[in-house]
């Protein structure tokens, strides 16, 4: 039985995207990283629709470059890293694009910190669309860049998306 409207904007108050060290320190092969991934973001799923990250997508995203190739069919901490951001960015972004804001990332910032940043602008961004309906929240980013930017607006993106179809989803079937 999904949630009430009521307990899941709960969760989502609650929600924390964990940190680079809060992240398994072992590796993993790709079902045990899908079932990471899927429990990461297990509160975003919209019943009967598709997951956010299968074995077969995390393969299709090693043979498209945009991430690296497992080594020995295991995948580290960067791996998790990638898949995460890809996993949220591709609800509203297609690949090609992910993967030029992966690239602007890379090279402006080290993985740890841009990866941090995106957590944490994550949980703001979710904050003001599901709890507090304020905008102006001001950003995690140390400093406004153009990657930081657009980074932060793809996460609004994806906020709003989740929120639009959450409260479709609770209208059509728990009311």
């Amino acid at each position: 039985m999904p949630p009430t409207k009521r307990e899941y904007i709960e969760q989502i108050q609650s929600y924390h995207c964990p940190r680079y060290d809060e992240l398994p320190p072992f590796d993993l092969y790709a079902d045990q990283l899908a079932e990471l991934l899927e429990m990461y973001l297990s509160k975003f799923e919209i019943p009967g629709e598709e997951k956010f990250m299968t074995p077969t997508m995390i393969s299709n995203y090693v043979k498209q470059k945009l991430i690296p190739p497992p080594i020995k069919k295991k995948y580290n901490k960067e791996h998790v890293i990638y898949l995460l951001v890809i996993a949220i960015l591709k609800q509203t972004l297609n690949i090609t694009d992910i993967g030029i804001l992966l690239k602007m990332q890379r090279r402006m910032y080290p993985i740890t910190g841009a990866y941090n940043y995106f957590c944490q602008e994550l949980e703001n961004i979710l904050q003001a669309t599901f709890c507090t309906r304020d905008f102006s929240v001001a950003t995690a980013a140390d400093k406004m860049t153009k990657t930081s930017e657009l980074i932060r607006s793809a996460l609004m993106a994806f906020a709003n998306k989740i929120y639009i179809k959450k409260s479709i989803y609770y209208r059509k079937h728990l009311n």
